[in-house]
């Protein structure tokens, strides 16, 4: 069976990086770490986290020791302000 093509999500009004692109992280205003390339505009990056207990990914700075943290946790009154707000197009 053929694999469906997926169709990405590219904002409108933005100029792919035709000559390439670095994928990159930066930890508060530290030094900006490259963590994945692409030699064209078709490069992509996705992170997926489910909602589940303990799930998430932790990333290091290997200069500084400072961890960035993105994980699931129990609703809080933070999140659900956010559901809570108006859907814009």
């Amino acid at each position: 069976m053929a694999k469906k093509k997926e169709k990405v999500n590219i904002p409108q009004n933005k100029q792919p990086y035709t000559e390439g692109c670095d994928f990159c992280m930066q930890f508060d205003y530290d030094d900006i770490h490259v963590i994945g390339a692409s030699k064209d505009e078709n490069g992509i990056i996705e992170l997926i986290i489910k909602a589940y207990q303990d799930a998430g990914v932790t990333f290091v700075c290997p200069n500084t020791g400072k961890k960035l943290r993105i994980f699931a946790r129990p609703l809080s009154d933070a999140g659900k302000a956010i559901l809570e707000e108006p859907q814009t197009a």
